[in-house]
Formats: structure tokens, sequence, C-alpha cells
């Protein structure tokens, strides 16, 4: 009877861990039309990537154009990039990611492993 309850537990503890890493995604299904998935498969078959790979790295060019067109967007960058740089195991932005190319434009800085950042150009003086 201690196994039943002891492996219930184990479980509730699992699906918890399960649940909480779950909701730093978010899945997206997208059926496109006939003319966007042939253009997908062939644009795939050119470059030798998926077609999620695809959409997915135009996403991310477009989100940072455009949180980087306004400095109005410095608190939602600098709040994702911190968030970003708590997870686990992260040392730095996920290659590709937005905020990468934010961070290989110079607009968001990691100063150190500290997760000190500073948003836009950095001046000698720092």
């Amino acid at each position: 009877m201690t196994s039943g309850i002891l492996s219930k537990l184990l479980n509730e503890i699992g699906e918890a861990h399960s649940e909480a890493r779950a909701e730093n995604y978010t899945m997206v299904n997208v059926r496109p039309g006939d003319k966007v998935a042939c253009m997908l498969d062939i644009m795939s078959k050119l470059t030798g990537r998926s077609p999620s790979a695809l959409v997915t790295d135009e996403i991310s060019r477009r989100l940072a154009a455009y949180v980087a067109s306004s400095s109005d967007n410095a608190e939602v960058i600098l709040d994702a990039a911190e968030e970003a740089l708590k997870q686990d195991g992260a040392y730095g932005f996920q290659v590709g990611s937005a905020l990468d190319l934010l961070k290989e434009a110079g607009i968001v800085e990691v100063r150190d492993p500290s997760i000190r950042l500073m948003l836009g150009k950095t001046d000698e003086k720092n």
C-alpha cells in the first residue's frame, strides 16, 4: 500500500514538472492553403530546411525588427531577455531567436553571467 502512495506521489510530481516546462512553450498549428504549402515545400527543398524552420526564422526577424523600431518597446525587450536568461541552463539566447537577432544588432547586450542587461548601443565608458 505504501508503494502505491509513493508511486502516485512521484507521478504527480512528474506531471507538475512537465506542466511547468510546458508553460514555457506555445504550440501553433497552421494548415496553409495549397499555394502556400507548395511554396514552402519548394523553399524547403531549395534551402534544405524544414518549412517550420523557414516560418520560425521569418517570425523572429519580423519580431526583432518590430520591437527595435521604437524605444517604447525597451521594457518589453528587457523583460523578455531577463526571462530567457533566467531559464535553467540558459547561457544566452536561442540561436536565431528575436532576442538573438537583437543581440547581434547591438540592441541588447549581455554584459556578464549575472544577467545584467543593457539596452541600446554601449559607450566605451561602461
